[in-house]
Order: C-alpha cells, then structure tokens, then sequence
C-alpha cells in the first residue's frame, strides 16, 4: 500500500495503512518501535505543514506536473464536444496515454510503506526539492518519515474509534498520541496542508 510524501494530494490518509513492521518488506521491528514512541506535538505538526505545504507547492509548479495539467485540460475540451474529428479522436486518444504514463511514473515515484525508515529518510534526502522543503520546515529526513508515519497511525486510529469501528486503542499503536489527535482536531483542522486530510 503506498503512501504519498504530500497529505496535501488526498491520497495521504485516504490510504493509510500500519505503522513499519507491520507490513511485509525491508521494516524492522525497530523501525516499528521508534515510531511508536514517537510523540506528536503541535509545535512538530506545523513543522511537517510546512514541510508538506512546501513541497506540494513545488510538486505542482514542477514544469512536468504543469504540462500534465495542460493535457488534463485539454482532454477536458475535447472530451465535451459533442463531435470529434478523426485527428480530434487520435489527439484525444494521445493524450489519454501519455495522461496515463504520466500518472503510473508518479505513482512509482512514491514511497511505500514496505520501506524501512532508513530507506524512507534516503529517498526524500535524494530529491533536492523534498530535501530543501525538509530543511526550510526544520525536520531532518528521518525524523520527518517518523513523524509521517506516527500521524497516520494515529489518525487511523482516532478515525476507527470516531467511527465505532473499533472500541479501544490497539495496543501497538501509541495511546498519546490518538489522544493528542482527539484534543487538538480544531487546531490540526486548520493546517493548510494537514486539515483537508484530518477532515477526509
């Protein structure tokens, strides 16, 4: 199951999945420890907003992201007309593979949860742009892949228990931090980057 790097693009916590060492893969069982005894504060919360603000700004003005969304249009245009030419049809198709290509590469790029947070932390050390968002947010690579994951695991966890889905925190997930989530919703809410995903 992948995660994304920015909560900011919907998929962050709509595909949540278990803390590492919980899934198959290069995790260990002190990966899984570390992220469980990693405490969530407001003052770390905002540190990766902004790391994620930072980077979703950059994501999108990236000039491969603008030409994706210039495709995206324009196959939006066709698409509402009510007759295509023959060369409107093939551009269409065109467009719709390489939309397609484009989408499958991105998704590749992504990290996933199979990953150790060693490996995590080199990733996002590799891209310069997820580098200077980290180092302008005040995280280091490792730290922030932590923070990432605790978040999720939390979260998840506040959302089942909001939902009655479940009736108590599992034991492998830290209680503080569920309880920290369930106390600062309003304030979480209303981070840029982290709010749109605590409502969704």
């Amino acid at each position: 199951m992948r995660v994304s790097l920015h909560l900011s693009t919907a998929a962050m916590l709509v595909a949540l999945a278990p803390a590492p060492g919980m899934a198959q893969g290069s995790t260990t069982e002190a990966d899984t420890r570390e992220v469980q005894a990693y405490r969530l504060t407001m003052p770390k919360m905002k540190q990766l907003n902004d790391f994620l603000v930072d980077a979703n700004r950059q994501r999108e003005a990236d000039p491969a992201r603008q030409q994706l969304l210039k495709k995206r249009q324009e196959v939006e245009a066709l698409s509402a007309k009510d007759q295509l030419t023959q060369a409107e049809q093939a551009r269409l198709a065109q467009l719709e593979r390489e939309i397609s290509d484009a989408e499958v590469e991105e998704e590749d790029a992504q990290p996933n949860m199979d990953q150790s947070l060693s490996e995590m932390a080199a990733r996002m050390s590799a891209d310069p742009r997820i580098a200077g968002a980290l180092k302008r947010a005040g995280l280091a690579p490792r730290e922030a892949a932590t923070l990432q994951l605790a978040f999720i695991q939390a979260a998840l966890t506040a959302g089942l228990l909001e939902a009655g889905t479940i009736q108590e925190i599992p034991k492998e997930v830290n209680g503080a931090n569920v309880k920290f989530l369930q106390d600062h919703k309003a304030e979480i809410a209303a981070l840029k980057g982290l709010g749109s995903q605590e409502r969704g």
